[in-house]
């Protein structure tokens, strides 16, 4: 029988998951239309009341606005995973909603109201009865609900076998009852490693990450041999083309600088998908090293995703996805086994 959830943690995963999904689709269209002159022009107005040089301040805040948007995805996938128990993801969606309550607060009046959203979604979260339903969902007993230590006590005495009335005589030996297995079965517990095969988190983390690195090393690859055996053809396409030139005008490049630029981009992306594939079997043979090399490739591969929006849209949830999956606290036990 499934412990209910409380409805504590249910409005908190539901704000944190819709301000979440608000965030990143507000994030993303802004670095969409980055080149475009109204987005440039709003920028400009909101910097220049502050007295901060635009030209000099925006393409920090492209950057700033990159990991915004990996955060408010990252709190999306923390909401759905901590409404299922999952005790990282409430612990990834307490911090993230944290910072964001300080952040809005150092923006003044107009971000009082999402700042009190964020640090609702912290109290919410760590409520007495959310503690304790985090605390069964992952095997552990809540204090609350904790028993009084046991007193060492003397040893049972069993009665002989034999009829139930017949007294037992001074001085003869107590036998004790027959083994029952019933008795002495092992109750298993969550986190538990089961029998014959890995946890089910761990096979759809390889799974995600065989497939997305294995995609990006193929896509990557073709990508950077166009750009390293084409690059004069890449070049003037660049150049010839009215509308990839007026980008190029308003990012300050030219068409050669944008072609090296891509080059290098593209080979890191190949580098890291090659290194995320090698990782990736080296988590499928279970060796405890794997989980952290893993995990560590997700982590970079989030942030270098965000250089590659919107495509690199889809790796960040990957990415995302499968560092929540790596650490439920089944893939854990199945690592720590060897």
């Amino acid at each position: 029988m499934s412990t209910p959830r409380p409805r504590s943690v249910t409005l908190a995963c539901v704000y944190g998951g819709l301000g979440g999904i608000l965030a990143a689709v507000a994030l993303y269209e802004v670095l969409a239309g980055w080149g475009s002159i109204e987005v440039q022009d709003g920028l400009r107005q909101v910097l220049e009341p502050t007295g901060a040089d635009p030209d000099a301040v925006l393409p920090t805040l492209r950057w700033v606005i990159m990991a915004l948007l990996v955060g408010a995805i990252a709190a999306t996938v923390f909401s759905f995973y901590a409404a299922r128990g999952h005790q990282s993801s409430r612990i990834g969606l307490s911090v993230l909603a944290g910072i964001g309550a300080a952040g809005f607060l150092a923006s003044g009046v107009a971000g009082l109201l999402p700042a009190i959203l964020g640090l609702l979604i912290v109290y919410l979260l760590w409520t007495a009865p959310a503690r304790e339903w985090f605390a069964v969902m992952n095997g552990r007993t809540p204090l609350s609900l904790g028993t009084a230590p046991s007193v060492p006590s003397a040893p049972t005495q069993f009665p002989p076998p034999g009829p139930a009335n017949q007294p037992v005589q001074p001085g003869q030996p107590v036998q004790p009852p027959p083994y029952d297995p019933a008795q002495h079965a092992t109750v298993p517990h969550s986190g538990a490693v089961p029998a014959g095969g890995r946890p089910r988190p761990v096979g759809l983390a390889l799974l995600i990450s065989g497939i997305a690195y294995l995609v990006g090393a193929l896509g990557s690859g073709v990508v950077l041999l166009a750009l390293v055996g084409l690059r004069d053809e890449v070049t003037a396409q660049y150049e010839q083309n009215d509308l990839l030139q007026r980008q190029l005008d308003s990012a300050g490049i030219t068409a050669g600088e944008m072609v090296t630029l891509g080059t290098w981009l593209f080979g890191g992306w190949l580098v890291l998908s090659l290194v995320g594939l090698a990782a990736t079997a080296w988590a499928a043979s279970g060796a405890p090293l794997g989980w952290w090399a893993l995990v560590v490739v997700s982590v970079v591969t989030a942030g270098f995703a965000a250089l590659g929006l919107p495509v690199g849209l889809v790796w960040i949830l990957g990415a995302i996805v499968v560092i929540v999956q790596l650490s439920r606290p089944e893939a854990k036990a199945w690592f720590r086994r060897a």
